[in-house]
């Protein structure tokens, strides 16, 4: 019976690729430090496949859009890096698997890649992890619907008899500070400390019930994905654990492993 083996929140911000930041990913060294830790742990496991989790891209209305397409490619070039172009194999069987099965799930065509996708994916490539993968972009849903997608799309991956790994693609409030990019919130740091100690408890109620007002108010476009992949992982016995958290641009980057047993 295949399994979910890994699961992860990862941020995806550009000024974390090395050719991008240059000297100033040393303002985020404990996000950069998160993500190699995450890559080493995704390294020792045993899968097929990484399903990526994004907020960005082909996001959907009133279904999940699920990326079908053999292959993937994107680059940096809408952040001033046009090379290099990366490259990955698809899984279509399992896209196609997951919207058989379940309503809220729909196809989608995309073969191009976001940087809701290709930050995430750039440290376990550096890692040496060369995985099919499967994106999936988030809905603006209700959490709890994004919740049982997700717990649905672990039945499929159980019935395929296939093990992945599973990454939620989440920045937190994009309103830390006055130069943010969204502007300032004193509910930006609110919102992040707030999710930041939910996660650390592992409390599902307390993100799948998180006050819609907070989290409008700080900009974020964190709890479609991790909701997604707390269902991924429900029922799942779990190891947990927030490696960092920091906001050194405006914008909060939280890294977390979530290995289960």
């Amino acid at each position: 019976m295949g399994k979910v083996v890994y699961g992860a929140i990862m941020p995806h911000p550009p000024i974390l690729i090395p050719e991008i930041g240059k000297k100033r990913i040393k303002e985020a060294d404990a996000s950069e430090k998160g993500l190699e830790e995450i890559s080493r742990k995704l390294k020792a496991k045993d899968f097929e496949t990484i399903i990526v989790i994004t907020p960005h891209g082909q996001v959907g209305q009133a279904s999940v859009p699920v990326y079908t397409s053999h292959v993937f490619e994107g680059s940096f070039s809408a952040f001033g890096l046009n090379k290099p172009i990366f490259n990955f194999k698809g899984d279509p069987p399992l896209g196609l698997a997951i919207i058989k099965d379940c309503d809220l799930a729909t196809s989608c065509p995309e073969t191009l890649l976001d940087h809701g996708v290709l930050v995430p994916m750039y440290y376990p490539q550096a890692a040496g992890i060369k995985k099919k993968i499967l994106p999936i972009a988030i809905a603006f849903l209700p959490l709890r619907k994004l919740f049982e997608f997700g717990k649905s799309l672990a039945k499929t991956v159980a019935r395929l008899d296939k093990n992945v790994a599973i990454i939620a693609s989440a920045d937190m409030s994009h309103r830390l500070t006055t130069d943010a990019p969204s502007g300032y919130s004193p509910k930006g740091k609110e919102f992040d400390d707030k999710l930041v100690e939910l996660v650390k408890n592992y409390d599902v109620n307390g993100i799948l019930d998180f006050d819609p007002a907070l989290a409008e108010e700080a900009g974020q476009d964190a709890l479609w994905s991790i909701a997604i992949l707390l269902g991924v992982l429900d029922g799942m016995k779990v190891n947990h654990e927030v490696l960092s958290y920091e906001g050194p641009f405006g914008v909060g980057y939280m890294t977390a492993s979530f290995e289960p047993q």
